[in-house]
């Protein structure tokens, strides 16, 4: 992804890196042994906002609003115990590297996945993630987290998350962000998803708050709504700024996205689920009129029921395109709209997420990252056949130049998802 595409190309790997990229007859004599796909090699995907633990809460992924939605997954996961967690964890994995996603930027719940994606080593961020926490609860929340943010991920940073403006509390917010400053650990919030987000900081009412009085929180925006959007409220309070990110980003206006731009704030577009959850279109034009740095991400497998990265630059396409747009500006100038989305799947939306220096591209003395999708294509065309083919086709995975995950071809289903199989 950093140069055009090569016809009848190849990449030499050596102990777990990259020592070469080119033609495949001038790669060759220096391979003692070779794989073969019939398709495209690309670098491993960048999946910029997942929650590996909730992999086997893909059973009740389907479509309907999106406060009931949040609803079903916490009565789903309420009661499992730490094996439970950590079996979803394995799955959620296992189904990556199916995808050919081998950086993730994880939500972790109750923290089996962070042991989960260091043993397979996946590259990305672990972040801690937290939820319900309100002005009784924050001294000793943020002790918890800080000691978290200590405890070893051997291939990954840990950082910090908030499920939600409106499921923590303002000081919650600002001491979080402000944890990771100082640590120098990345930020995500999960950010503007939904109307009834927007309606509940804004005016203080909606199903949101009916939640949120349910499990008797005590927070500040409940005692005066901050009546202006979700993203306008983040910078109100200085969470925003570089090595932050922000998952979903639906209702935006223009004037927010020129704040999460100049703030260096990275936006990561779920397309997928805003679908799913209907919740409705990001603003992808604001986006790119502001210069916002933009990545793509799964979100919750609840949500959309799998990893397929592919699937969701598939689905930014078609976002892009309901919002007229036929070109996505880049520092080379307009480019068509499927090249642009497998760069977001790649090389820009690592590079959004600050993970530009360990992944999205092939390169000599980068990792051995990559994935195989089985489609006929050409140089000319492969954007396009990447997004209106290549959709679980995905057959080989590489991690550190060794493979985690691959089949015979893109017609044989994938084995029932058990922990550890490929691993």
């Amino acid at each position: 992804m950093s140069g055009p595409p090569v016809a009848q190309g190849g990449v030499l790997v050596s102990d777990g890196f990259i020592v070469g990229v080119g033609a495949r007859s001038d790669l060759r004599p220096s391979a003692d042994r070779e794989h073969e796909v019939d398709g495209v090699l690309l670098p491993g995907l960048t999946d910029g906002h997942t929650v590996l633990e909730h992999s086997d809460v893909r059973e009740i992924a389907r479509p309907g609003p999106f406060h009931l939605w949040l609803r079903a997954v916490m009565g789903y996961t309420r009661g499992w115990d730490a094996e439970r967690w950590s079996r979803s964890a394995r799955r959620g994995v296992q189904d990556a590297l199916r995808h050919g996603v081998t950086t993730v930027v994880d939500q972790v719940i109750r923290g089996a996945a962070v042991p989960a994606a260091s043993k397979a080593g996946l590259a990305g961020h672990s972040l801690v993630r937290l939820m319900w926490v309100d002005r009784p609860l924050a001294d000793e929340v943020l002790a918890a987290v800080e000691t978290s943010l200590g405890r070893p991920a051997p291939g990954r940073t840990v950082g910090v998350a908030a499920h939600a403006p409106y499921t923590v509390g303002t000081g919650v917010l600002q001491s979080l962000a402000a944890l990771a400053t100082k640590l120098e650990r990345p930020f995500q919030v999960a950010v503007a998803e939904s109307n009834a987000e927007i309606s509940a900081l804004r005016n203080g009412d909606g199903p949101l708050v009916d939640l949120v009085r349910e499990f008797d929180m005590d927070f500040e925006w409940m005692d005066q709504p901050v009546g202006t959007g979700a993203v306008s409220y983040l910078d109100s309070l200085g969470v925003l700024g570089p090595g932050g990110s922000v998952a979903h980003g639906v209702w935006v206006d223009l004037a927010e996205a020129r704040r999460l731009a100049a703030t260096g704030t990275a936006v990561v577009c779920c397309p997928r689920a805003n679908t799913a959850l209907q919740v409705g279109d990001a603003p992808l034009e604001r986006f790119a009129d502001a210069g916002v740095a933009l990545a793509l991400g799964t979100s919750s497998p609840a949500a959309v029921g799998d990893a397929d990265i592919l699937a969701e630059a598939a689905a930014w396409v078609e976002t892009a395109r309901r919002r007229e747009m036929f070109l996505w500006p880049s520092p080379a100038g307009p480019i068509p709209l499927e090249e642009a989305a497998i760069r977001l799947a790649t090389v820009d939306g690592a590079r959004a997420l600050g993970l530009g220096s360990v992944s999205g591209v092939l390169e000599p003395g980068r990792r051995a990252d990559l994935v195989g999708v089985s489609i006929q294509t050409s140089v000319e065309t492969v954007y396009t056949d990447l997004i209106d083919h290549g959709l679980g086709r995905q057959v080989l995975t590489v991690l550190g130049g060794v493979r985690r995950s691959r089949r015979d071809d893109a017609d044989t289903p994938w084995p029932v998802l058990e922990e550890w199989r490929e691993l």
